[in-house]
């Protein structure tokens, strides 16, 4: 029989064997990792007991990754008083963006810091149609030496706060009567102010101190602020009871 090599005859060496390569699988992550990990998770602090423990809230982050990282992120105010920031803050001017399509006039803002630590927000508007927008969320602090980066998320997924976004304030003045908030990618920017009105010589110098922070000041759209719109859209924000 015609030996074509498909079948091995005895007395023959055996081919050698390649070595099948390790599947690759995720490396294991070692105790730091997993204590960087558990810095992640955010719930209200257990050792301030409530009026009612059945009601105490919880926020929590499902958040597990590994920490971004900001090239060429613009530079945030250097520290940021949190009581002094709470109240309420009128839109001036914000880069467009899909979220606040519907918003046409009186976008405002009110902030409230929980006795947990977190800002409780409310942001509320007028669509076209005449009624009123309102969006609840929640903030939490990221950068303590500065509280000048924090988190915000809108969105819950079974009682779970989700999809955080960057709130980094890039600039506040002395008395707290503005503020510069963008996002490190200066893709989503807001100038706010205490004052519904402030004149056009404030928004001009805000508008020119957020362009120095690199951001496209030139592409802000100003916000209509109506006179009297507070009595229609409003409502006094509280963060939850305990």
């Amino acid at each position: 029989m015609k030996n074509d090599g498909s079948s091995q005859g005895p007395g023959q060496p055996s081919p050698p064997k390649t070595a099948r390569p390790k599947p690759r699988g995720r490396r294991r992550r070692g105790a730091g990792e997993l204590d960087a990990w558990a810095e992640e998770i955010y719930a209200a602090p257990k050792d301030k007991p409530t009026a009612d423990e059945g009601e105490a809230q919880v926020i929590v982050s499902t958040r597990l990754r590994k920490p971004k990282v900001h090239l060429m992120a613009p530079a945030t105010a250097g520290y940021v008083d949190l009581r002094a920031y709470m109240g309420r803050w009128y839109e001036i001017a914000r880069l467009p963006y899909f979220t606040q399509r519907r918003c046409m006039k009186d976008v405002h803002a009110d902030y409230v810091l929980g006795d947990d630590g977190m800002v409780y927000v409310t942001n509320r508007c007028t669509h076209q149609d005449g009624t009123i927008g309102t969006a609840k969320g929640v903030a939490r602090v990221v950068d303590r030496s500065t509280n000048a980066r924090l988190e915000i998320s809108f969105r819950t997924l079974y009682g779970v706060h989700v999809l955080w976004d960057d709130y980094w304030i890039i600039g506040v003045g002395a008395d707290y009567e503005y503020a510069l908030v963008g996002q490190p990618t200066r893709k989503r920017g807001w100038v706010l102010s205490r004052d519904r009105s402030p004149s056009e010589q404030q928004v001009e110098a805000w508008l020119a101190e957020f362009a120095d922070k690199g951001f496209p000041a030139d592409e802000l759209l100003r916000t209509r602020q109506d006179p009297g719109a507070d009595a229609a859209t409003s409502e006094p924000a509280a963060a939850p009871a305990d």
